[in-house]
Protein backbone atom coordinates (compact mmCIF):
# COMPACT_ATOMS: atom_id res chain seq x y z
CA UNK A 1 0.00 0.00 0.00
CA UNK A 2 1.31 3.51 -1.06
CA UNK A 3 2.62 5.35 2.20
CA UNK A 4 0.61 8.17 1.53
CA UNK A 5 -2.84 5.85 1.03
CA UNK A 6 -1.98 4.38 4.49
CA UNK A 7 -1.53 7.69 6.21
CA UNK A 8 -4.84 8.60 4.95
CA UNK A 9 -6.70 5.80 5.82
CA UNK A 10 -5.55 6.71 9.53
CA UNK A 11 -6.51 10.32 9.59
CA UNK A 12 -9.51 11.23 11.75
CA UNK A 13 -10.85 12.32 8.97
CA UNK A 14 -11.59 9.56 7.27
CA UNK A 15 -13.47 7.58 9.71
CA UNK A 16 -15.56 11.08 10.44
CA UNK A 17 -16.38 11.66 6.93
CA UNK A 18 -16.80 7.83 5.95
CA UNK A 19 -14.23 8.19 3.25
CA UNK A 20 -14.21 5.64 1.24
CA UNK A 21 -12.51 4.46 -2.49
CA UNK A 22 -15.31 4.57 -4.61
CA UNK A 23 -16.63 1.43 -6.41
CA UNK A 24 -18.96 0.66 -9.85
CA UNK A 25 -22.16 0.34 -7.55
CA UNK A 26 -21.84 3.91 -6.12
CA UNK A 27 -23.17 4.99 -9.67
CA UNK A 28 -26.66 4.73 -7.83
CA UNK A 29 -25.65 7.08 -4.66
CA UNK A 30 -24.07 9.63 -6.96
CA UNK A 31 -26.69 9.77 -9.60
CA UNK A 32 -29.20 10.97 -6.54
CA UNK A 33 -26.97 13.40 -5.28
CA UNK A 34 -26.32 15.07 -8.49
CA UNK A 35 -30.07 15.17 -9.34
CA UNK A 36 -30.47 16.93 -6.23
CA UNK A 37 -27.75 19.41 -6.69
CA UNK A 38 -28.69 23.07 -6.19
CA UNK A 39 -26.08 24.40 -8.68
CA UNK A 40 -25.25 23.86 -12.46
CA UNK A 41 -23.60 20.13 -11.86
CA UNK A 42 -22.24 20.49 -15.40
CA UNK A 43 -18.26 20.23 -15.77
CA UNK A 44 -17.62 17.70 -18.20
CA UNK A 45 -15.02 15.41 -15.69
CA UNK A 46 -17.51 15.70 -12.55
CA UNK A 47 -19.82 12.98 -13.77
CA UNK A 48 -19.61 9.62 -11.39
CA UNK A 49 -18.57 7.74 -14.68
CA UNK A 50 -15.54 9.67 -15.19
CA UNK A 51 -14.67 9.85 -11.46
CA UNK A 52 -15.03 6.02 -11.31
CA UNK A 53 -12.54 5.81 -14.06
CA UNK A 54 -9.89 6.98 -12.03
CA UNK A 55 -10.00 3.82 -10.13
CA UNK A 56 -8.51 2.71 -12.67
CA UNK A 57 -5.03 4.63 -12.75
CA UNK A 58 -2.11 3.87 -11.10
CA UNK A 59 -1.32 7.70 -10.65
CA UNK A 60 -4.37 8.27 -7.81
CA UNK A 61 -6.88 7.11 -5.56
CA UNK A 62 -10.25 8.50 -5.63
CA UNK A 63 -12.46 8.38 -3.10
CA UNK A 64 -16.26 9.36 -1.36
CA UNK A 65 -17.23 10.94 1.88
CA UNK A 66 -19.89 12.72 3.42
CA UNK A 67 -19.49 16.00 4.90
CA UNK A 68 -22.70 17.67 6.27
CA UNK A 69 -25.04 16.06 4.16
CA UNK A 70 -23.21 16.53 0.63
CA UNK A 71 -21.21 13.68 -1.24
CA UNK A 72 -17.76 15.07 -1.82
CA UNK A 73 -15.10 13.22 -3.93
CA UNK A 74 -11.69 13.50 -2.95
CA UNK A 75 -7.77 12.19 -5.15
CA UNK A 76 -5.56 11.58 -3.44
CA UNK A 77 -2.43 11.03 -5.92
CA UNK A 78 0.28 8.56 -5.39
CA UNK A 79 2.79 11.62 -4.23
CA UNK A 80 0.76 12.62 -2.02
CA UNK A 81 -1.23 15.50 -2.85
CA UNK A 82 -4.75 15.33 -1.98
CA UNK A 83 -7.66 17.98 -3.85
CA UNK A 84 -11.58 18.59 -4.79
CA UNK A 85 -11.69 17.26 -8.54
CA UNK A 86 -15.45 18.51 -8.14
CA UNK A 87 -18.01 20.63 -5.80
CA UNK A 88 -19.59 18.45 -3.42
CA UNK A 89 -23.12 17.37 -4.68
CA UNK A 90 -26.56 17.78 -3.42
CA UNK A 91 -29.09 20.03 -1.83
CA UNK A 92 -27.18 22.78 -0.20
CA UNK A 93 -27.52 26.65 -0.41
CA UNK A 94 -24.00 28.49 -1.15
CA UNK A 95 -23.41 28.64 2.55
CA UNK A 96 -23.87 25.61 3.27
CA UNK A 97 -21.71 24.50 0.25
CA UNK A 98 -18.76 27.19 1.17
CA UNK A 99 -19.16 25.90 4.50
CA UNK A 100 -18.18 22.24 2.99
CA UNK A 101 -15.75 23.58 1.16
CA UNK A 102 -13.72 25.67 4.00
CA UNK A 103 -13.70 21.74 5.94
CA UNK A 104 -12.25 20.30 2.45
CA UNK A 105 -9.69 23.19 1.96
CA UNK A 106 -8.32 23.10 5.65
CA UNK A 107 -7.82 19.46 5.36
CA UNK A 108 -6.31 19.78 2.01
CA UNK A 109 -3.87 22.44 3.31
CA UNK A 110 -2.86 20.83 6.07
CA UNK A 111 -2.10 17.03 4.07
CA UNK A 112 -0.19 18.96 1.47
CA UNK A 113 2.01 20.81 3.58
CA UNK A 114 3.02 17.46 4.71
CA UNK A 115 3.60 15.87 1.25
CA UNK A 116 5.40 19.53 -0.08
CA UNK A 117 2.23 20.56 -2.19
CA UNK A 118 2.54 24.08 -1.37
CA UNK A 119 0.58 25.48 -4.12
CA UNK A 120 -1.58 23.34 -5.35
CA UNK A 121 -5.10 23.70 -6.31
CA UNK A 122 -7.98 22.49 -3.78
CA UNK A 123 -10.74 22.24 -6.25
CA UNK A 124 -9.69 22.02 -10.26
CA UNK A 125 -11.78 22.60 -12.15
CA UNK A 126 -15.39 24.23 -12.05
CA UNK A 127 -16.30 26.28 -14.69
CA UNK A 128 -17.93 30.03 -15.11
CA UNK A 129 -21.30 29.28 -13.97
CA UNK A 130 -20.34 28.00 -10.58
CA UNK A 131 -17.96 30.45 -10.25
CA UNK A 132 -20.37 32.53 -10.32
CA UNK A 133 -22.92 30.76 -8.05
CA UNK A 134 -20.15 30.47 -5.39
CA UNK A 135 -19.21 34.22 -5.62
CA UNK A 136 -22.73 35.17 -4.61
CA UNK A 137 -21.37 34.29 -1.19
CA UNK A 138 -18.96 37.10 0.17
CA UNK A 139 -17.16 34.57 2.72
CA UNK A 140 -15.89 32.88 -0.81
CA UNK A 141 -14.03 35.25 -1.71
CA UNK A 142 -12.54 35.71 1.78
CA UNK A 143 -10.87 32.28 1.68
CA UNK A 144 -10.98 31.22 -2.09
CA UNK A 145 -9.10 32.53 -5.18
CA UNK A 146 -9.72 31.26 -8.61
CA UNK A 147 -7.66 30.39 -11.81
CA UNK A 148 -8.45 30.58 -14.91
CA UNK A 149 -7.54 27.09 -16.93
CA UNK A 150 -6.69 26.63 -21.24
CA UNK A 151 -9.59 26.08 -22.84
CA UNK A 152 -13.25 26.14 -23.00
CA UNK A 153 -15.76 23.75 -22.10
CA UNK A 154 -18.25 22.91 -25.10
CA UNK A 155 -21.67 22.15 -25.32
CA UNK A 156 -23.62 21.87 -28.05
CA UNK A 157 -27.15 22.05 -28.86
CA UNK A 158 -29.18 18.49 -29.75
CA UNK A 159 -31.49 20.31 -31.76
CA UNK A 160 -29.84 22.24 -33.93
CA UNK A 161 -27.28 19.04 -34.76
CA UNK A 162 -30.59 17.27 -35.72
CA UNK A 163 -31.22 20.12 -37.87
CA UNK A 164 -28.10 21.25 -39.79
CA UNK A 165 -29.53 23.98 -41.36
CA UNK A 166 -27.96 26.92 -42.68
CA UNK A 167 -24.53 28.49 -43.71
CA UNK A 168 -23.54 28.27 -39.79
CA UNK A 169 -22.96 23.86 -40.58
CA UNK A 170 -22.60 23.85 -44.37
CA UNK A 171 -19.09 22.35 -43.44
CA UNK A 172 -20.72 19.67 -41.09
CA UNK A 173 -23.25 18.86 -44.18
CA UNK A 174 -20.72 19.09 -46.80
CA UNK A 175 -18.55 16.33 -45.09
CA UNK A 176 -21.07 14.13 -43.75
CA UNK A 177 -23.19 14.13 -47.57
CA UNK A 178 -19.08 13.29 -49.44
CA UNK A 179 -18.81 10.82 -46.29
CA UNK A 180 -22.38 9.41 -47.12
CA UNK A 181 -21.36 9.35 -51.30
CA UNK A 182 -17.86 7.50 -50.68
CA UNK A 183 -18.99 4.88 -48.48
CA UNK A 184 -22.84 4.11 -48.69
CA UNK A 185 -22.25 0.25 -48.04
CA UNK A 186 -21.31 1.78 -43.84
CA UNK A 187 -23.41 -0.10 -41.63
CA UNK A 188 -23.96 2.01 -38.08
CA UNK A 189 -25.19 -0.20 -34.96
CA UNK A 190 -24.86 -0.05 -31.04
CA UNK A 191 -22.68 -1.98 -29.87
CA UNK A 192 -22.09 -6.01 -28.87
CA UNK A 193 -19.90 -6.88 -26.13
CA UNK A 194 -18.50 -9.32 -29.08
CA UNK A 195 -16.73 -6.19 -30.77
CA UNK A 196 -14.47 -5.21 -27.80
CA UNK A 197 -11.45 -6.77 -28.94
CA UNK A 198 -11.92 -4.80 -32.48
CA UNK A 199 -12.88 -1.45 -30.73
CA UNK A 200 -9.46 -2.24 -28.32
CA UNK A 201 -7.42 -2.55 -31.56
CA UNK A 202 -9.15 0.33 -33.03
CA UNK A 203 -8.38 2.25 -29.66
CA UNK A 204 -4.53 1.45 -30.28
CA UNK A 205 -4.86 2.63 -34.18
CA UNK A 206 -6.04 5.78 -33.12
CA UNK A 207 -3.46 6.46 -30.63
CA UNK A 208 -0.77 6.20 -33.24
CA UNK A 209 -2.49 8.64 -35.36
CA UNK A 210 -5.40 10.52 -34.72
CA UNK A 211 -4.52 10.79 -30.95
CA UNK A 212 -1.10 11.80 -31.63
CA UNK A 213 -2.66 15.42 -32.29
CA UNK A 214 -4.15 15.84 -29.14
CA UNK A 215 -1.99 14.67 -26.37
CA UNK A 216 -3.39 16.06 -23.33
CA UNK A 217 -6.16 13.57 -23.78
CA UNK A 218 -5.63 11.26 -21.48
CA UNK A 219 -8.11 8.40 -21.87
CA UNK A 220 -5.52 5.18 -21.86
CA UNK A 221 -6.71 4.16 -18.47
CA UNK A 222 -10.42 4.77 -18.58
CA UNK A 223 -11.27 3.24 -21.87
CA UNK A 224 -11.34 -0.36 -21.54
CA UNK A 225 -13.23 -0.50 -18.31
CA UNK A 226 -15.90 2.24 -19.79
CA UNK A 227 -16.13 -0.23 -22.46
CA UNK A 228 -15.87 -3.29 -20.35
CA UNK A 229 -18.51 -1.93 -17.77
CA UNK A 230 -20.84 0.55 -20.42
CA UNK A 231 -24.14 -1.71 -19.25
CA UNK A 232 -23.76 -0.52 -15.86
CA UNK A 233 -22.45 2.70 -16.67
CA UNK A 234 -25.64 3.11 -18.80
CA UNK A 235 -23.59 4.23 -22.14
CA UNK A 236 -24.48 4.46 -25.44
CA UNK A 237 -21.64 3.10 -28.16
CA UNK A 238 -22.53 3.56 -31.74
CA UNK A 239 -20.20 1.56 -33.68
CA UNK A 240 -19.67 2.28 -37.87
CA UNK A 241 -19.22 -1.12 -39.52
CA UNK A 242 -17.76 -0.74 -43.61
CA UNK A 243 -17.10 -4.21 -45.03
CA UNK A 244 -16.87 -5.96 -42.28
CA UNK A 245 -14.64 -3.84 -40.20
CA UNK A 246 -14.79 -1.34 -37.36
CA UNK A 247 -13.56 1.94 -38.53
CA UNK A 248 -15.02 4.40 -36.05
CA UNK A 249 -17.22 4.26 -32.60
CA UNK A 250 -18.32 6.76 -30.45
CA UNK A 251 -19.75 6.29 -26.53
CA UNK A 252 -22.04 8.91 -24.84
CA UNK A 253 -23.92 8.58 -21.92
CA UNK A 254 -27.18 10.57 -20.44
CA UNK A 255 -26.64 11.84 -16.90
CA UNK A 256 -28.88 12.75 -13.80
CA UNK A 257 -28.65 16.62 -14.71
CA UNK A 258 -30.69 15.95 -18.04
CA UNK A 259 -27.69 16.56 -20.28
CA UNK A 260 -25.48 14.01 -22.31
CA UNK A 261 -22.33 13.64 -22.29
CA UNK A 262 -19.84 12.91 -24.87
CA UNK A 263 -16.98 10.49 -23.42
CA UNK A 264 -14.66 8.32 -25.72
CA UNK A 265 -14.56 8.75 -30.02
CA UNK A 266 -11.96 6.46 -31.65
CA UNK A 267 -11.79 6.18 -35.32
CA UNK A 268 -9.13 5.20 -38.63
CA UNK A 269 -8.51 9.27 -39.92
CA UNK A 270 -8.53 7.70 -43.52
CA UNK A 271 -12.31 7.72 -43.80
CA UNK A 272 -12.41 11.71 -44.66
CA UNK A 273 -15.99 13.25 -42.69
CA UNK A 274 -15.97 9.93 -40.21
CA UNK A 275 -15.52 12.10 -36.88
CA UNK A 276 -18.37 14.68 -38.23
CA UNK A 277 -20.54 11.38 -39.02
CA UNK A 278 -20.15 10.01 -35.88
CA UNK A 279 -20.69 13.21 -34.27
CA UNK A 280 -24.49 13.71 -36.06
CA UNK A 281 -25.33 10.07 -35.60
CA UNK A 282 -24.61 10.01 -31.60
CA UNK A 283 -26.87 12.85 -31.34
CA UNK A 284 -29.36 11.61 -33.49
CA UNK A 285 -28.80 8.03 -31.03
CA UNK A 286 -29.64 10.30 -27.99
CA UNK A 287 -32.44 12.45 -29.14
CA UNK A 288 -33.93 8.86 -29.85
CA UNK A 289 -33.46 7.50 -26.48
CA UNK A 290 -34.18 10.68 -24.65
CA UNK A 291 -35.88 13.64 -26.79
CA UNK A 292 -35.96 16.04 -23.44
CA UNK A 293 -32.45 16.06 -23.50
CA UNK A 294 -31.51 19.25 -25.00
CA UNK A 295 -26.99 19.32 -25.08
CA UNK A 296 -24.40 17.49 -24.86
CA UNK A 297 -21.18 18.14 -23.12
CA UNK A 298 -18.02 17.27 -25.20
CA UNK A 299 -15.36 18.71 -22.42
CA UNK A 300 -12.72 21.23 -22.94
CA UNK A 301 -10.64 21.91 -26.04
CA UNK A 302 -7.64 22.12 -23.45
CA UNK A 303 -6.13 25.26 -25.76
CA UNK A 304 -5.67 22.93 -28.56
CA UNK A 305 -6.57 24.90 -31.70
CA UNK A 306 -7.13 22.36 -33.60
CA UNK A 307 -9.74 20.80 -30.83
CA UNK A 308 -10.99 23.98 -30.92
CA UNK A 309 -11.57 24.42 -34.57
CA UNK A 310 -13.20 21.13 -34.75
CA UNK A 311 -15.93 21.95 -31.79
CA UNK A 312 -16.50 25.23 -33.02
CA UNK A 313 -17.28 23.41 -36.42
CA UNK A 314 -20.76 22.18 -34.21
CA UNK A 315 -21.45 25.79 -33.08
CA UNK A 316 -21.48 25.00 -29.77
CA UNK A 317 -24.52 27.27 -27.60
CA UNK A 318 -22.61 26.91 -23.79
CA UNK A 319 -18.79 27.77 -23.86
CA UNK A 320 -18.01 27.97 -20.57
CA UNK A 321 -14.56 29.22 -18.80
CA UNK A 322 -12.78 26.65 -16.90
CA UNK A 323 -10.71 27.43 -13.21
CA UNK A 324 -8.83 25.86 -10.42
CA UNK A 325 -9.85 27.16 -7.05
CA UNK A 326 -7.28 28.07 -4.51
CA UNK A 327 -7.37 28.46 -0.70
CA UNK A 328 -6.45 31.31 0.72
CA UNK A 329 -4.56 29.86 4.00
Amino acid sequence: MNVWLKKLKNHPKYQLWNMKEIELKDKEIYEKYIQETTYEASVWSSNFTYLWAHTNSTKVNIFKAMIDGLLVTFILSHKGRLYLPCLPFGKADVEHLVDVLLKCAKLCFEWNQQSRYFNKSTINPINSIQLDFLKTSQRFEHYFREERLTGLERHYSIDKLLDLSGKDFSKVRNKINKFNRMYPNLVIRNYQPDDFQSIMELGEGWENTSGGKYRRIIDGFYFEPIISHYKELNHIIIVFELDGKIIGMTTVEILPTGQAWGCVTKFIKDYHGISEKLTIEVIKKIHEINPQVKYINVGSDLGSKGLAFFKERFRPVLNYERYAVFYKY
